[in-house]
């Protein structure tokens, strides 16, 4: 269960990242919100555990006869976490230049997911999985998983709560709207505004915090 120092905080940078959170509010929001909003929770929920698990299992597959150093999962968690904060920062500065008097702009893409029905929106959930922040995330975690001696019972548990976390920002502004209907709109319009102007700050901060953790669990490894 060591791992667990290291899922949590990659939980939460998968929870915070804004894309796929702006996503989800963009498709609640659209007139079949509803039923698109729950086949995209879906489709990103089987896109984030199918990325992990595959990432886990290829790690898992390396033979024991290859002569792996000591080091070599910390080196790994040590570039992951540069990565990770390089990646943070330069999203930092290409936002910040835009200066704050810059009106937040949608995406167009993502201004066209108000248009999806559910199997396109199932489909977007599962391919946001891919998107290359993500991957860097899903990898670390593989590797955290993989670290120390697993079984299949602690292999379950860390997977399970890691990918809980993971969808818990997308899930729930879906049972938030499946629960309250149109009542619930006000909050997500709210919320889908807050992101927009500041979205890069809160995915900077969180995208940070993972890189150092990264390169302090690698540096302990080595």
């Amino acid at each position: 269960m060591e791992a667990f120092g290291i899922l949590l905080p990659l939980g939460v940078g998968v929870a915070f990242s804004s894309v796929p959170i702006m996503a989800v509010l963009v498709i609640l929001l659209s007139e079949r919100g509803r039923t698109s909003g729950l086949a995209y929770l879906i489709g990103y929920a089987i896109g984030l555990a199918g990325v992990t698990v595959a990432f886990t299992a290829g790690i898992r597959a390396i033979p024991e006869r290859v002569d792996v150093p000591q080091p070599a999962t910390g080196i790994a968690e040590i570039v992951l976490g540069v990565g990770c904060m390089v990646f943070a920062i330069w999203s930092f500065v290409i936002a910040r230049r835009r200066g704050p008097e810059a009106e937040p702009r949608m995406p167009a893409w993502l201004r066209r997911l108000g248009t999806l029905g559910p199997i396109p929106a199932f489909g977007v959930g599962v391919i946001l999985n891919l998107r290359p922040k993500a991957l860097v995330l899903l990898a670390a975690a593989a590797l955290a998983i993989n670290s120390g001696a697993v079984t299949p019972v602690t292999w379950t548990i860390e997977t399970a709560v890691f990918l809980a976390l993971g969808i818990s920002t997308i899930a729930v502004p879906v049972i938030l709207v499946r629960r309250d209907g149109p009542r619930a709109r006000a909050a997500l319009e709210r919320a889908r505004d807050w992101i927009e102007r500041n979205s890069y700050i809160v995915s900077s901060v969180v995208v940070v915090m993972v890189g150092v953790v990264l390169v302090g669990s690698g540096l302990s490894g080595l």
